[in-house]
């Protein structure tokens, strides 16, 4: 899995709470949209009927007052406004006005109760007002309300009929919300369940029953494609264990060499490994001993290690020098492998009759050589093979006597980690091995595969972990004993 991927991953949402937000984000927007027309659309209703009104007003005093039979008189005027007008201004009117215009002359205005604050306006200039108006000859009538009190007044009931209507779009996004979540949500859960334990095997499950029709055929669908992974694993464990046991025939049965004693341990990242060991007498009745690691674990790897040991086991019939091997491999190598592929190797030639070491690295780990007297690295002697097809590998030589030891491992032994990214180290490694006189190798080998494992802890097997300690003895003119298994 990638990072972006990873990434994608953390910037996800639950499914229950995107279709929620899809259903009620646009619900409420809708809702509230909805709420600010109609409370325009009343407010503009009461205004309007409030305006009829006060027009009906205006219509009645102006022909009561056509009704008079003295116009000019004032006091009778008066007299008639204000008991006409106490009627219609009430406690709940402030801000009511009534204007008289009469012959040219202002024959009355009247206020609402809060007069003093009321102060009677020119005629028609009141701002956001509302009037209802009467004309006859010379007579006008003005009546004036604030549309802001008229608004205020309507504004109770106006609020009471939105609360309703909030109530229910209240009400149907609740219904709509717990019928997603019981047919939809709730469904896709259990399904993302199902689907996540298939990462288990054997990719047993069975398909769940849901009211959804199409949640049905994709219950259906996942328990199909569970069986036919079932299927496919069995046959891939098939082939693996078919594979591991092809490699583990490739790696020697029996390691009996004269002056030589073996303690080897493998182990595959997976299950199978790019690591690989050989050990096959030569014509001139010398020894050829190697170690290889192919670049990366797994089945490419394992398909590359094989071609390497034939390749080495073919090179080696030409010449016992390690360093002439290496050349004739490099040459021969490239042929069998990918661009991006090459291998590290550790090729050893002993000679029993001198209990002479010869040896030639291709990239590989140090050797540690434990003498009687002190540690020994034997450092790389060339570049990785298949890598430059013109490269040349050194060979070095040295003298063993009773007591001394090897060891060749490849790097996934030094480059176990921990869960805190700490590698094993070659430091650490080296350090066990000088201090490992105590101990018989074979003890000393289940020791050292106990350490790896206690670092590692927790932690993944990223590379294949495999190491060959060798230890000189004394030649035996007796036949030696050679397990049939030597390998930890």
């Amino acid at each position: 899995m990638t990072d972006n991927t990873t990434k994608d991953r953390r910037r996800s949402y639950p499914t229950v709470t995107l279709l929620l937000l899809a259903v009620n984000v646009p619900l409420a927007v809708l809702v509230a949209l909805l709420l600010v027309t109609d409370y325009r659309r009343e407010m503009r209703r009461a205004t309007d009927a409030r305006s009829i009104t006060l027009s009906d007003e205006a219509s009645v005093i102006g022909n009561a007052l056509l009704r008079l039979s003295e116009p000019d008189d004032a006091v009778a005027i008066t007299t008639f406004l204000e008991s006409t007008c106490a009627e219609t201004a009430g406690p709940n009117t402030p801000g009511h006005w009534i204007d008289v215009r009469w012959n040219g002359k202002r024959l009355h205005t009247h206020t609402g109760p809060d007069s003093a604050q009321n102060t009677a306006p020119e005629i028609g200039r009141v701002q956001d007002a509302i009037v209802g108006r009467f004309s006859s000859g010379d007579l006008r009538v003005a009546v004036t309300e604030r549309a802001a009190e008229i608004r205020r007044s309507a504004r109770g009931e106006t609020l009471m009929h939105l609360s309703g209507i909030l109530g229910l779009a209240s009400l149907a996004a609740i219904i709509v919300d717990v019928v997603l979540v019981r047919l939809i949500a709730n469904p896709t859960k259990r399904l993302t369940e199902t689907v996540e334990q298939l990462q288990s095997i054997p990719f047993e499950m069975e398909p769940l029953s849901f009211r959804s029709r199409e949640l049905n055929d994709l219950s259906f669908q996942i328990a199909q494609m569970a069986e036919s992974l079932r299927h496919a694993e069995a046959d891939r464990s098939s082939a693996m264990r078919r594979a591991r046991d092809i490699q583990n025939h490739l790696l020697p049965r029996r390691i009996c060499v004269p002056g030589l004693a073996f303690a080897t341990h493998f182990q595959p990242a997976e299950e199978v490994a790019g690591d690989i060991y050989g050990v096959m007498q030569m014509r001139d009745k010398s020894w050829v001993i190697y170690i290889a690691d192919l670049v990366g674990h797994g089945i490419p790897a394992a398909i590359s290690a094989a071609v390497l040991k034939m390749v080495i086991d073919s090179a080696a019939n030409g010449t016992t020098n390690p360093g002439h091997i290496m050349n004739r491999v490099n040459r021969i190598l490239p042929r069998y492998l990918s661009d991006s592929e090459f291998a590290t190797a550790a090729i050893l030639r002993w000679n029993p009759e001198k209990a002479e070491l010869s040896c030639a690295s291709a990239g590989h780990e140090p050797i540690l050589l434990r003498t009687q007297q002190r540690l020994v690295t034997l450092s790389a002697t060339g570049i990785p093979l298949g890598i430059d097809p013109s490269a040349c590998w050194t060979t070095s030589h040295h003298n063993l006597v009773p007591g001394d030891r090897l060891l060749l491992a490849t790097d996934g032994v030094a480059e176990t980690h921990n869960s805190n990214e700490q590698q094993f180290g070659r430091s650490r490694l080296a350090e066990m091995f000088s201090n490992s006189h105590s101990r018989d190798i074979e003890d000393f080998a289940a020791h050292l595969d106990l350490e790896i494992e206690s670092h590692r802890g927790i932690a993944a097997i990223e590379d294949d972990v495999t190491f060959l300690i060798a230890e000189c003895r004394r030649i035996e003119t007796s036949p030696q004993h050679c397990p049939e298994k030597t390998q930890s």
